[in-house]
């Protein structure tokens, strides 16, 4: 509607594991952004989540058989992933165990964020587990010294491999025989 155009492919190289920015839609625009940008933005974003959004297939039978801590750590804001959560029906499964980047001075490339949640829980990073889709939030776990599973969802295996994911796989139904592999 502005005047940028952006494919899909784009769209999932530059933000997967990054924070949309003000920033980077007025750089591409050439200009500020409209004041009512931001809010439009939100809306429309959450409207579309309403309408589309669905769970990860076969995330919900294996969070059933995975018997360890879990949380999850976004670099997305606390409202959007209540949003997300809240739409495909996880967020009971999370209650009190999601962290934002918004929780910490730096996100995701940065450890940060994982860091904090291990702390959360009392734990060593070394212990932890880190499962990710985006090469920033590969480069966070391993900088936090973390083990990271990287899930090729959305991204392409080589990529998570390249970023330093320790293994990868491609269905959720894979997750929980990996996590009892590392007890």
């Amino acid at each position: 509607e502005l005047g940028v155009t952006i494919s899909v492919e784009e769209v999932v190289e530059t933000f997967s594991g990054h924070t949309f920015t003000l920033e980077f839609a007025s750089k591409r625009l050439g200009t500020y952004l409209p004041p009512e940008f931001l809010e439009n933005y939100r809306d429309r974003t959450f409207a579309a989540m309403e309408a589309e959004l669905k769970p990860v297939q076969g995330v919900e039978i294996a969070l059933d058989q995975i018997t360890i801590p879990y949380c999850i750590a976004s670099n997305g804001p606390h409202e959007k992933m209540r949003k997300t959560l809240g739409v495909t029906s996880l967020i009971s499964r999370f209650e009190g165990r999601l962290f934002s980047s918004a929780d910490v001075e730096r996100g995701k490339p940065f450890p940060d964020l994982f860091l904090f949640a291990a702390r959360h829980f009392a734990i060593s990073p070394s212990v932890c587990l880190v499962i990710e889709d985006s090469p920033s939030g590969v480069a966070a776990a391993r900088a936090a010294g973390m083990t990271v599973y990287g899930f090729s969802g959305t991204t392409a295996a080589q990529r998570l491999l390249e970023a330093g994911a320790h293994r990868v796989f491609c269905q959720m139904s894979e997750l929980p025989s990996l996590v009892a592999d590392l007890r």
